[in-house]
């Protein structure tokens, strides 16, 4: 049932033209689903493809989070490849365990990282439709994240902590293997619902951020601002912020910032008060003013020690002040 609805061809598609990941990655977990109830209950009987499909079965956790994460990630967004990779080394590493044979050692690092990675992949499955929850603002989107979480845990915590952590001689344990194929099957069947409800519901994508209208130079502020840095020297002051110039001058400090960079045309606030600062620094290391260490005229200038002046001084001029006052 859940593998007809997931290729239903009766269903609306946005963009028929444009490969689905959901329905790729959702045709992968069937497969490896199908790989795995194969697997385990006739195992006996497959013969000489039981490891090869041992090796399919053993990444049904990872194409179920590949096809949870296209579900619920909008297709807008940059394709990435890395959770892709994920899953092949997975499978890479299954079929290196099946087909070669290795040490002790690496075997079990082998084994540890893989089973390492299935149970990361599993509790990612569960979290991917949690994590923009808050970010949705449709009521029936955040219930149908919630109730996919929900049914997706509900059916690991058969399959893993009931069924696993059962004593020997229970019935659980014995019935360990029907149970983990009732719940892969029932797990292609959950996402076969859910895949048929994205494509009657498609995932919004995020709305694109409104490009700011531009903002009319401020002429008058933009005086303003020149005769506070040039009459006034306000560059001198080392601690000078732009909420000291938005208080001289009665106006928002968002204001002073867009007449910095829009009016001025200076890149930010700092540019333009270093652009000051320099400016006095050049005039104060003429060869006339040889007897003023380079140290007063840093601090002369608003810097607060030398080892700032000298690199903003070398970025603007070229040189260092020394080397500018000995040219």
């Amino acid at each position: 049932m859940g593998s007809i609805m997931l290729f239903g061809a009766g269903q609306r598609d946005p963009n028929p033209a444009q490969i689905d990941p959901a329905a790729v990655y959702g045709a992968a977990f069937l497969c490896a689903s199908l790989a795995f109830c194969l697997k385990s209950l006739l195992a006996p009987r497959l013969g000489a493809a039981t490891e090869v499909v041992a090796i399919v079965g053993n990444v049904t956790c990872g194409w179920s989070w590949l096809a949870t994460r296209a579900l619920f990630r909008s297709q807008t967004k940059e394709h990435v490849l890395w959770p892709l990779v994920a899953v092949l080394l997975l499978m890479a590493s299954s079929a290196a365990m099946s087909l070669f044979s290795m040490g002790e050692v690496p075997f079990r690092i082998l084994d540890n990282l893989a089973r390492l990675g299935s149970s990361a992949m599993l509790l990612l499955a569960v979290a991917e439709p949690l994590i923009n929850l808050r970010a949705q603002s449709d009521r029936t989107e955040r219930q149908f994240r919630i109730v996919y979480a929900a049914g997706y845990l509900a059916i690991l915590a058969v399959a893993v902590l009931a069924v696993d952590g059962a004593p020997q001689g229970s019935v659980a344990f014995q019935l360990s293997i029907p149970i983990k194929a009732a719940c892969a099957i029932a797990a292609v069947c959950g996402y076969g619902l859910a895949f048929t409800y994205r494509r009657q519901h498609p995932l919004e994508a995020a709305p694109n951020r409104p490009k700011r209208k531009p903002v009319a130079p401020d002429f008058q502020l933009g005086e303003q601002l020149i005769k506070l840095m040039s009459e006034r020297q306000l560059y001198a002051e080392p601690e000078l912020r732009v909420s000291d110039l938005a208080r001289l001058t009665g106006e928002h400090e968002y204001k002073v910032t867009q007449c910095i960079s829009g009016t001025l045309g200076y890149p930010n606030f700092n540019q333009m008060v270093n652009r000051y600062r320099i400016d006095e620094a050049k005039r104060l290391t003429d060869p006339v003013l040889a007897h003023l260490p380079i140290l007063t005229i840093a601090l002369d200038c608003g810097f607060g020690s030398i080892g700032p002046f000298n690199r903003a001084f070398k970025a603007a001029v070229g040189m260092t002040p020394k080397e500018f006052r000995h040219r």
